[in-house]
């Protein structure tokens, strides 16, 4: 079953299913690092899938694949700009310096991970999917 969000309701739903991962697949104040800050997240884990440890009203904690450590996610205020499509959420960072950034994160369930891997391998090689004749 694909994830489809359309607001904070159904992430928050989406969130207390089993096996539900987030990852982040941009991170624009990130990517205008030099290369040595990027690397430098990237050993933390900050690309690494995020699975959830507990939530409250007002935010979500999660585990970080490979690391030991939590990050917090909070909605009690700000929400209103985050944009929601498909199986992605895009949250706007505010900072008071600077051009606006986001961060998108893509979610998943356990076995969506793997038809998509599946698709993308089969395009890499030219391969859709194909029918076998009955014997």
């Amino acid at each position: 079953m694909p994830v489809v969000l359309r607001s904070l309701s159904d992430f928050k739903k989406f969130l207390r299913k089993p096996g539900a991962t987030l990852q982040i697949v941009q991170n624009t104040l990130v990517d205008r690092q030099d290369e040595a800050s990027r690397a430098a997240y990237r050993r933390k884990g900050l690309y690494e899938p995020r699975t959830l440890r507990a939530m409250s009203k007002k935010a979500a904690v999660f585990d970080v694949q490979g690391h030991e450590t939590t990050v917090w996610l909070y909605w009690d205020r700000g929400t209103r700009n985050w944009r929601f499509s498909g199986d992605t959420v895009t949250i706007p960072l505010n900072a008071a310096l600077g051009p606006p950034d986001a961060v998108v994160y893509r979610c998943s369930l356990p076995d969506e991970p793997k038809r998509a891997a599946r698709r993308r391998t089969a395009a890499a090689h030219g391969n859709g999917p194909t029918l076998q004749p009955s014997p």
